[in-house]
């Protein structure tokens, strides 16, 4: 809900829910409230009027929405479940992706996959599940960095829903490169690389070609220099098995022979990940090393062009430091 307090925000809110309790008791009080603080009688600030004007439109709004059963909130969706269930969510962002629409939260990250992608849908959890760890060491490391699914089901309209687990310290990478204004430190940029060269080792451990790794996919955490891959699960496949599809800018960056070939290559996950450095380095200077693997073709294997990025790492930088970066869920998304 809006702050009282901050009278542009009263004037942003667009539903009586942005302002307003969702019982008829406590927002009629709220509205007592907000009335005394801001009637042009008692408060004569120059946006008061206004304000005012907002608080009581907002509050009819209100009243007719209690009245016919049908309240409104801003960043918040329903779901009915086929079984005649409902299910709530308040999130902070929303987006389109290709197969239907994305909602980021603090504690979740939902994707709603449209009806007639159910085999995507399906195909998201078959390739979770399979993941294997040789190690109980393995796994510690690494399953922090894929989906765990606290809910799936099909709505009452058919539509496909991922409900994935999220910590407050993970961002949607796309967002922190919009935060930075198209552009990443070079430094920053490069544990990112790493951290999704590392993803990539342990998807070819597994047999696997992700086909979306993508800022829109990857959720970066910059107080931990962590990088946690939550979307794109639906085009993962089998390395030389059918590909089910990819995003436009992952197609375009496909080697030749598997284009021809439609089937999996982990070359097309690690030309993913060197196209991502590009776009969040914006043509920021790096050192000549740094550029030139970023521009050359991927190894055969991860493993292989791992060790290229780590001799590229030590070319350009030296010996490894942690490099802070000040900025979190409050920043990215101005909550």
């Amino acid at each position: 809900m809006v702050d009282i307090n901050n009278p542009q925000g009263i004037l942003a809110a667009v539903k009586c829910g942005d302002l307003y309790s969702n019982h008829p008791l406590k927002a009629k009080e709220e509205y007592r409230l907000l009335v005394q603080k801001y009637h042009p009688d008692r408060n004569k600030e120059t946006m008061a009027e206004d304000v005012f004007l907002k608080i009581r439109d907002l509050y009819a709004q209100a009243e007719i929405l209690f009245e016919s059963g049908q309240w409104e909130e801003s960043n918040v969706i329903e779901f009915k479940t086929k079984e005649d269930k409902f299910k709530r969510l308040k999130f902070i962002k929303e987006f389109p992706f290709e197969l239907g629409q994305q909602y980021v939260a603090s504690s979740v990250v939902v994707y709603v996959l449209e009806a007639e992608h159910k085999r995507y849908f399906e195909n998201a959890i078959k390739r979770v599940s399979s993941l294997r760890y040789e190690n109980q060491a393995m796994e510690d490391e690494f399953e922090r960095y894929f989906p765990k699914f606290i809910d799936k089901f099909e709505t009452a309209e058919g539509k496909w829903v991922l409900v994935i687990k999220k910590t407050k310290d993970l961002v949607r990478l796309h967002d922190l490169l919009d935060y930075y204004l198209g552009r990443i430190e070079p430094r920053h940029v490069a544990w990112m690389l790493s951290r999704l060269g590392n993803i990539c080792c342990y998807l070819d451990y597994n047999g696997l070609v992700h086909n979306g790794i993508s800022l829109e996919n990857c959720f970066v955490s910059p107080e931990n220099h962590a990088i946690a891959l939550f979307g794109g699960w639906w085009y993962c496949v089998g390395q030389g098995e059918k590909m089910l599809g990819t995003q436009k800018q992952i197609y375009d960056v496909m080697g030749p022979l598997t284009k021809t070939n439609k089937t999996g290559s982990i070359t097309t996950d690690l030309e993913s990940i060197k196209l991502i450095g590009r776009v969040l380095l914006n043509k920021a200077q790096v050192p000549d090393s740094y550029q030139a693997w970023l521009e050359k073709g991927a190894a055969d294997s991860a493993r292989k062009e791992f060790l290229r990025w780590n001799k590229v790492l030590r070319n350009s930088y030296g010996v490894r430091k942690f490099m802070r970066m000040e900025v979190g869920e409050k920043e990215v998304y101005s909550l």
